[in-house]
């Protein structure tokens, strides 16, 4: 086993726990096999966000369920699916995304934010029938 190996990007040799290149900056594969041009959970989230502020809420929708299917965990991701899903008319599916990310972190601002308009803008809609 060696205690190094090489950057892709620019070819330097590099430690063997570094996740990115110390000369170009380039991210590292964690593990052999790993393919370093597909975007992390954490950057289909950014990616996500991008589209959401140009206003694709469809667009954001599906890079915030990509992140959320490779890293259930993601606590942010499910948050910002449950806006996109706000923003598309979908408040059950909404309200689900949100109680998810309550679920994995409670004192998420924008998910329990998100989930009381939900509920209420639920409850309204209902009074309304």
């Amino acid at each position: 086993m060696t205690d190094t190996k090489l950057c892709k990007s620019c070819g330097i040799t590099v430690s063997p726990t570094a996740s990115f290149c110390r000369e170009c900056g380039a991210a590292l594969a964690l593990e052999p096999g790993v393919d370093q041009s597909a975007p992390t959970p954490k950057e289909q989230v950014n990616e996500g966000i991008t589209l959401y502020q140009q206003g694709d809420y469809q667009g954001a929708l599906s890079k915030f369920e990509k992140a959320t299917e490779a890293d259930p965990t993601l606590a942010a991701a499910w948050s910002d699916k449950g806006c996109a899903l706000g923003r598309l008319g979908e408040r059950d599916a909404a309200l689900k995304a949100f109680s998810k990310a309550l679920e994995i972190d409670p004192d998420n601002r924008e998910a329990r934010e998100g989930k009381d308009l939900c509920l209420r803008m639920l409850s309204s809609s209902q009074e309304a029938s």
